[in-house]
């Protein structure tokens, strides 16, 4: 018995199949070998090697992709496919049993692969942290507990980390003191983000609507945030929303390359693409959706809808596939409303990290919280330096009755007090920022109340 929906059956019925000689051109341009290639991580760990097929932008050809995948595929894993574009997940019932005998299995499967240089690296670094249990866990269940898919995925994931971030922070999770100026541009312009919102299936949203310059680094840190340490978003994976309807403006659309490399990350997170839709209004989109569509893995590409119209009409298609417009944050032109929400979740977060990750040796971009030691308005312009001479301020009387001995003791708790909430004093070295220590710390603060009582600043 059929258990789809009506509109599943119609959806199904509609493929038109391509003939033999087109499907035999498709097997070339088919991503994710068999058995063999995963058995060689050497050939598959780094996700950006596959060359971009040329005719990728031809929606025609991509369509025609889809429907070749779609007719291989056995009645039972059509039927998943149209269940997870429809946002109805297919869970797997997690045992001790099966997550015991998993985590054995996974490591075998590891063990198995030939070229890992940038896994073993971080297992020199810090085993404890390679081989964590939830670590781990995150990507079998992102695989459903194929151990070997898992392990395969682990691989790419070391390899990305290390060609993205070096090799000194291959065993430890990445922050956005780990980012650029390039990155945080990216990460807080929320061109891609995960919202805090989840379709029918109860599966966070990745809502992107443009790609930046700068793709790599700020989603595999987007990523890793979302999935890392939540497992019912590692159990039920995610859906990836592009939206592209009404007044969105991407800022490098037309990067053919970086479309086709934006997909192909998720291959190195424990993020599962249960299913994606692309939503446009402007024609000029259809070809860069073909480009991202193709930059998938098969098992994403039959989950991939496509849906063109206004900005109510793509609305509606996606609460027709288990996503509440009303989960969407744009308004009637399309355009995007919870940028300031956004980017106050991420200053949260990046607080969070300050006070329960370790201590980075430099760091690429201050933070508002933080007080930077050097001359000159950029300096005394920053937020965490009016921050500190408003405390000064407020504590000024306090400062200059106490003793010599005491004086110390009040600048160390202002210094407590900023690193509390998540800032850092830090010195500038080259493009890098280096946090001081505690004793610099203590007298940049002496060194400010000196300042106020020499120029009588005090409110």
């Amino acid at each position: 018995m059929n258990c789809l929906p009506k509109d599943m059956i119609e959806e199904s019925a509609s493929v038109v199949l391509p003939d033999k000689h087109f499907l035999n051109n498709l097997e070339e341009n088919a991503d994710e070998g068999g058995q063999m290639m995963h058995r060689d991580g050497g050939k598959v760990a780094n996700v950006f090697s596959k060359q971009m097929p040329p005719n990728a932008s031809d929606p025609k050809f991509v369509d025609s992709l889809i429907a070749s995948q779609m007719a291989k595929l056995s009645v039972a894993d059509r039927e998943k496919a149209y269940m997870d574009v429809h946002g109805i997940p297919d869970l797997v019932e997690e045992t001790p049993e099966l997550v015991q005998k998993s985590l054995l299995l996974l490591q075998n499967e590891i063990d198995l692969l030939s070229a890992k240089e940038a896994y073993n690296i971080a297992e020199r670094l810090d085993p404890d942290y390679v081989r964590d249990r939830d670590f781990c866990l995150a990507f079998l269940r992102c695989e459903k507990f194929d151990c070997q898919k898992a392990a395969l995925r682990i691989i790419r994931h070391f390899q990305t980390k290390l060609d993205l971030f070096g090799e000194d922070k291959l065993a430890m999770d990445i922050a956005q003191d780990d980012l650029d100026m390039d990155d945080m541009d990216a990460l807080y312009s929320a061109s891609g983000r995960f919202l805090n919102a989840y379709d029918s299936g109860g599966r966070v949203i990745n809502f992107i609507t443009g790609v930046p310059k700068v793709y790599e680094s700020r989603a595999f840190y987007n990523i890793m945030v979302a999935f890392r340490h939540n497992a019912e978003v590692q159990r039920r994976g995610a859906v990836t929303v592009g939206w592209n309807a009404g007044g969105v403006k991407g800022t490098s659309w037309d990067n053919a390359d970086l479309n086709w490399k934006l997909p192909k990350l998720h291959e190195a997170t424990p993020m599962r693409t249960s299913a994606a839709h692309g939503c446009y209004t402007d024609e000029d989109w259809k070809e860069k959706l073909a480009v991202i569509t193709m930059g998938f893995n098969k098992q994403v590409q039959v989950r991939v809808r496509i849906h063109y119209g206004t900005v109510q009409e793509c609305l509606q298609h996606l609460r027709r596939h288990g996503i509440d417009p009303a989960c969407i944050p744009v308004n009637e032109k399309g355009q995007s409303t919870d940028h300031l929400e956004y980017c106050l979740r991420l200053e949260q977060q990046r607080k969070h990290e300050r006070l329960n990750y370790p201590l980075r040796h430099s760091i690429g971009v201050p933070f508002p919280q933080d007080v930077l030691l050097g001359k000159g308005t950029p300096f005394q312009n920053h937020p965490g330096n009016s921050n500190l001479r408003q405390v000064v301020s407020d504590r000024y009387k306090e400062y200059e009755k106490a003793q010599k001995g005491l004086k110390k003791v009040i600048a160390k708790e202002i210094v407590d007090a900023i690193r509390g909430n998540g800032g850092l004093f830090l010195k500038q070295d080259g493009k890098k920022w280096i946090p001081v220590n505690g004793e610099v710390a203590v007298l940049k603060v002496s060194a400010a109340f000196r300042t106020l009582r020499r120029k009588g600043w005090v409110t």
